[in-house]
């Protein structure tokens, strides 16, 4: 079936990280003489990290040509980012309530003691820059790095024909370590299976529970948003009779998102959904192929979610700042999803980078994403519906339709 296998690669992970565990449980002698094959892994990934940032962000840039925005496409950025805010600060809010500390028991890692909640000044010049060049290019600037390559493929783009060669060379870098990344992620299996199994002998029933408490709780929160936010959403689009319109036509791109478990491969039933919602031609059309790739209101709350987790893990106090932090890396994190297609586990880096704490947790934060990514993607793919109804509702003259009478 279709559906099964747009899941096939995530259930033989979840298969490897079960086999792993209960090797660990059972052998922990042999687990740990396995390990060196989940290190191996995590090096691999590491080795080809930076360049596929660099080269994705900036290929990224210069791959866009278009000078004059939209007053649809500056409202459009903007209710993405409003809805954004949403799932981060509910989520956030909701998680410290129900899973205050995720991790509980579970062993810290010894590279990870002795860290302390910098000031917001200092955090900030800590997640965006770094001494120097050499320093750049490593897996622990994944942000100053982002904040270059941006820059860099601004510079290039803005070069006209002269820039056009690096441009090439620029798109042609991303789709050779794009595809590296394909090749390392075969590996993945064998590498989680051996990475979970030595760290369940280290840590027993700890790390169960604590993915069974982040469970519980993603799909708690993101249940009640692909309700209650995107209803409100709709309501504040069209009124009573919008939300009426939204949810009857929502069955198609819900079932394409679960069964495909792909935001592009929904794209066709959210086009064809949205003008039956009351979505305009005009604003759907852009709206909903660019929502594809940049608005992801459920990885903005699995991003939380390992933010949490990595607090909780390397015992960082919550405190206002790391909290306003983990908002906005969140959001960060999830644009990150979006702009390199693989992944590759970079936005679990970039969490990992901006509060300063050690590669050593990169799988634990990485097997969220295949917990969470059922629920995960039917909130990012559907969601682009409710926020072309919001745009439709602020360029279509700020009037929403009127009820039926009775």
């Amino acid at each position: 079936m279709p559906s099964l296998r747009a899941y096939r690669f995530a259930v033989l992970l979840i298969a490897a990280i079960v086999a792993g565990s209960v090797l660990g449980w059972v052998s922990p002698q042999l687990a740990f003489a396995l390990k060196p094959l989940g290190d191996l892994f995590l090096n691999l990934i590491f080795m080809v990290i930076v360049p596929l940032v660099f080269f994705s962000v900036a290929a990224s840039i210069t791959a866009t040509r278009t000078a004059k925005v939209s007053r649809i496409t500056w409202v459009m950025l903007a209710v993405f980012l409003a809805t954004s805010l949403v799932a981060a600060l509910g989520s956030l809010l909701f998680f410290l309530v129900v899973a205050p500390d995720p991790v509980g028991s579970f062993p810290l890692p010894a590279a990870a003691a002795g860290a302390a909640a910098p000031s917001l000044l200092a955090q900030l010049v800590r997640t965006v820059s770094v001494p120097s060049f050499a320093e750049l290019l490593s897996h622990k600037a994944m942000l100053p790095l982002m904040l270059f390559a941006a820059a860099f493929g601004l510079a290039t783009r803005q070069l006209g024909e002269r820039g056009e060669p690096l441009a090439s060379v620029l798109q042609s870098g991303a789709d050779v370590t794009i595809r590296l990344i394909d090749y390392i992620m075969l590996s993945a299996p064998v590498g989680l299976f051996a990475y979970f199994a030595a760290t369940v002998a280290e840590t027993g029933a700890a790390l169960a529970d604590a993915y069974l408490r982040l469970f519980t709780a993603y799909y708690l929160f993101g249940t009640a948003y692909f309700v209650l936010a995107f209803s409100a959403y709709a309501w504040l689009a069209g009124g009573s009779s919008g939300t009426r319109r939204f949810w009857t036509h929502m069955l198609t791109p819900s079932l394409t998102a679960l069964g495909t478990c792909s935001s592009m491969a929904t794209m066709p039933a959210n086009l064809e959904a949205a003008p039956k919602m009351g979505v305009s031609r005009e604003v759907g059309s852009l709206v909903i192929p660019v929502g594809a790739v940049l608005h992801k209101d459920g990885s903005v709350i699995g991003a939380v979610v390992k933010c949490l987790f990595a607090i909780s893990l390397f015992r960082l106090e919550p405190t206002p700042t790391v909290l306003m932090a983990t908002v906005a890396v969140s959001i960060l994190a999830a644009m990150v999803v979006s702009a390199i297609p693989t992944g590759g586990m970079t936005a679990e880096m970039v969490i990992l980078s901006a509060f300063g704490f050690g590669p050593e947790a990169l799988p634990l934060l990485a097997v969220i994403s295949v917990i969470i990514d059922p629920l995960a993607t039917l909130l990012n793919a559907t969601g682009d519906n409710a926020a072309a109804l919001l745009v439709d509702r602020v360029v279509g003259g700020g009037t929403a339709p009127a009820d039926p009478a009775g």
